[in-house]
């Protein structure tokens, strides 16, 4: 018998279980993952990058649906990103989505996390 008498409970005890085998790689063993973008830079596709614009002071998130009552408003939906380019006093935003610039309800937004 291969296994370990217990003297304080009268019965075989089996010796413990080998470790699992080593998880099999994802990648090839020449594989080099990319390095990822330097602190602070975010790649983007082209049609994405012209979109946005250089500069700006926040981005935010849509919380409710918005639907323009003028022509210099935009209109979006729920969970849409905004990039904020001015906060007016009075409580409107001018901001970029999907490459239109427009003036939106800045209670209708919050700041992307």
């Amino acid at each position: 018998m291969s296994g370990v008498l217990c003297i304080c409970c009268c019965y075989a005890v089996s010796p413990p279980l080998p470790p699992p085998p080593p998880p099999e790689p994802l990648y090839p063993g020449n594989y080099v993952p990319p390095s990822p973008p330097a602190y602070g830079q975010h790649q983007r596709p082209d049609s994405q990058r012209d979109m946005v614009p250089k500069t700006y002071l926040e981005k935010v998130v849509a919380i409710y649906d918005y639907e323009a009552d003028k022509d210099d408003e935009l209109s979006f939906s729920e969970n849409s990103v905004i990039y904020v380019i001015k906060k007016n006093d009075d409580g409107w935003y001018e901001g970029v989505m999907n490459g239109v610039t427009g003036l939106f309800p800045g209670n209708y937004v919050e700041p992307c996390m």
